[in-house]
């Protein structure tokens, strides 16, 4: 038993599967916080997908780019290991993401995510001209964690916002808000994979904040990033009438055991732990807010 749960939360965090579905809980987040109440299950469903399908690509295109140390990782050894398998979530993901797009994504969304598109096809494929040569954008000094942050504040607050209403409520208040805050905690969460992987970036002249900053001073940045995203929690409850204390209240909780898993990583370099505790401290801000809003009930 102990075998199988283990091989199965191996597929689970390497599959990319346990990402995509924390990044597509952000969605039904933003719905509850925004009082729209459970989202349409259209968007969410091709946003799933898509994650799934970018984040296995990336993996799958960047393998064997990777130095030989470095495919000793936990995660890059299950992706040798069960190729076929990783094949065909890739096929099946994509195949799923794009039908997904022409059946159930209005042409107004469709036309928002092309630059999107790019941005998260251009981070992995050097296809941006630079001193003379193409490179990939998380090739630009300091700009990968930036790119991460503003895909997905776009792809989990505004198009979702924009495939249920008219653009002109993009500039609401409440939903700026959430946009802010929401680019400032994937901020937050972000930094301890560059820290986990500023050796090989070191190596392969990826200038990330770990690399230029250091471990200690880029750690510290994913603190304030979270001070930042508290704030502005503070700032919505005090200035948006419509923001209940008990979001506020699950926001803020949610922000502080994000805290303890960043300072609490300095100790680890497990894929397992980057994969549960950071990744999923989406998955835990979206379980947080919905007690909040069943409590409010």
């Amino acid at each position: 038993m102990p075998k199988a749960l283990g091989r199965f939360s191996d597929f689970l965090f390497y599959s990319n599967i346990f990402l995509a579905f924390s990044v597509t809980s952000l969605v039904f987040e933003t719905s509850v916080v925004l009082n729209a109440g459970m989202p349409d299950l259209r968007y969410p469903f091709f946003l799933f997908f898509s994650t799934l399908f970018l984040y296995s690509f990336h993996r799958i295109f960047r393998f064997n780019f990777r130095a030989e140390r470095e495919k000793l990782a936990d995660r890059h050894i299950w992706v040798k290991n069960n190729r076929s398998l990783f094949y065909t979530i890739l096929f099946l993901s994509g195949a799923c993401s794009a039908i997904s797009a022409i059946l159930f994504i209005p042409l107004r969304v469709l036309f928002s995510l092309l630059p999107v598109a790019f941005v998260s096809f251009a981070y992995t494929i050097p296809c941006v001209p630079w001193k003379g040569k193409l490179i990939r954008l998380r090739d630009v000094p300091g700009l990968k964690i930036f790119l991460i942050s503003l895909v997905l504040g776009l792809t989990t607050v505004l198009l979702p916002v924009l495939a249920c209403t008219s653009a002109s409520n993009l500039f609401d208040t409440p939903v700026l808000f959430v946009f802010f805050r929401r680019m400032f905690f994937i901020f937050a969460i972000t930094i301890p994979f560059d820290i986990r992987d500023s050796e090989y970036d070191r190596k392969n002249n990826v200038q990330t904040l770990p690399v230029v900053f250091g471990e200690r001073a880029s750690r510290r940045m994913a603190l304030a990033g979270l001070g930042v995203f508290a704030l502005l929690v503070l700032l919505q409850l005090l200035f948006v009438t419509s923001t209940r204390m008990s979001y506020a209240i699950a926001l803020l909780l949610s922000a502080a055991i994000s805290a303890r898993m960043i300072v609490h990583s300095e100790k680890t370099k497990r894929d397992l732990y980057y994969s549960f505790n950071l990744e999923g401290m989406m998955l835990l801000q979206c379980i947080l807010v919905a007690a909040a809003y069943t409590y409010a009930q």
